[in-house]
């Protein structure tokens, strides 16, 4: 089974049974009740050896703080704030009290930055490394960002730039936390999510959940330097920057009357224009040249 017939096939399963729930499964996080004027944020992610990292081009502290960072970068996308964390970590027997100390530098580095608290955990014994976190934040319910809200002519922003992310972008890179929060108190954003698993599946993703289609701009893509690197030419490039995931950028859509007060930049990053949505369910490439192209979810899948 694919990723996506897995996840489906597990939603389907679940009947949700508390009033509090807001959102379930299906989102970067979920959506619980918490007071007045406030939702609480909870989510979890997991990063483990030889799946998405091998001990050969990582530290421990490097690994500790991607574990952390995928996280964060769920609660951003729904423009919200981390709190709490808690981390269940399956150490190989042979680990070392040296070990230890560098994945806790590493979540004490995420932590510290973001303001977020360690309060508990678990831990076993495991033949492969793996951190596994668990976290809760909050987010005013004005500023609660679904990527179920696009519509037809909406258009298409993404911070950053995109593709490579295997040289080191996903071992370092910085959850938009301060990025999101900042666009959506300057502009009305229907939708957002975060660039995971690829440009290619995650606006797909954001569409189908929204029930349109996009058209996208390919010379629009913001292309990293580092995608640039692996490619033998700009073509190649936007493939990388569709495709490779891991990137961990904000996805988010405007209505197109907004367009012109998202900002170029926020916080350092720069926001790209890259296209837009529309009523016909398609999805869309659409070259300078003019040229159509079908463009299908081919970014990273765990299955």
């Amino acid at each position: 089974m694919r990723e996506e017939e897995i996840i489906e096939f597990i939603k389907r399963r679940l009947k949700l049974k508390q009033e509090g729930v807001v959102i379930g499964p299906g989102d970067d996080t979920a959506v619980i009740s918490y007071n007045s004027k406030e939702y609480l944020l909870l989510t979890t992610d997991c990063v483990v050896e030889n799946v998405h990292f091998t001990r050969k081009e990582a530290t421990l502290s490097l690994i500790a703080r991607k574990a952390m960072a995928v996280n964060l970068s769920d609660i951003a996308a729904m423009g919200g704030l981390p709190l709490y964390a808690l981390i269940s970590a399956g150490l190989p027997e042979e680990i070392t009290r040296r070990d230890i100390s560098q994945i806790i530098n590493g979540l004490n580095y995420m932590a510290d930055r973001f303001n977020v608290d360690i309060v508990g955990g678990n831990l076993t014994k495991s033949d492969a490394l793996f951190l596994d976190v668990s976290m809760v934040g909050k987010v005013e319910k004005k500023y609660l960002k679904l990527r179920s809200g696009a519509k037809p002519g909406d258009v298409i922003f993404v911070t950053g730039t995109l593709g490579g992310s295997r040289l080191k972008k996903h071992l370092t890179f910085t959850p938009r936390i301060k990025e999101a929060r900042e666009i959506i108190k300057k502009v009305p954003v229907s939708a957002m999510m975060d660039i995971s698993d690829g440009l290619s599946t995650d606006l797909t993703r954001l569409a189908v959940a929204s029930g349109a289609g996009f058209n996208l701009y390919l010379d629009k893509i913001p292309v990293s330097a580092d995608a640039m690197k692996i490619s033998k030419n700009k073509e190649d490039g936007i493939f990388h920057a569709l495709n490779d995931g891991e990137d961990y950028e904000l996805l988010f859509t405007v209505p197109l009357r907004y367009k012109e007060k998202v900002p170029v930049k926020v916080n350092g990053t720069d926001i790209h224009l890259i296209g837009e949505m529309t009523e016909e369910k398609s999805y869309k490439g659409i070259s300078t040249t003019g040229k159509v192209i079908k463009i299908f979810p081919s970014g990273y899948s765990h299955f």
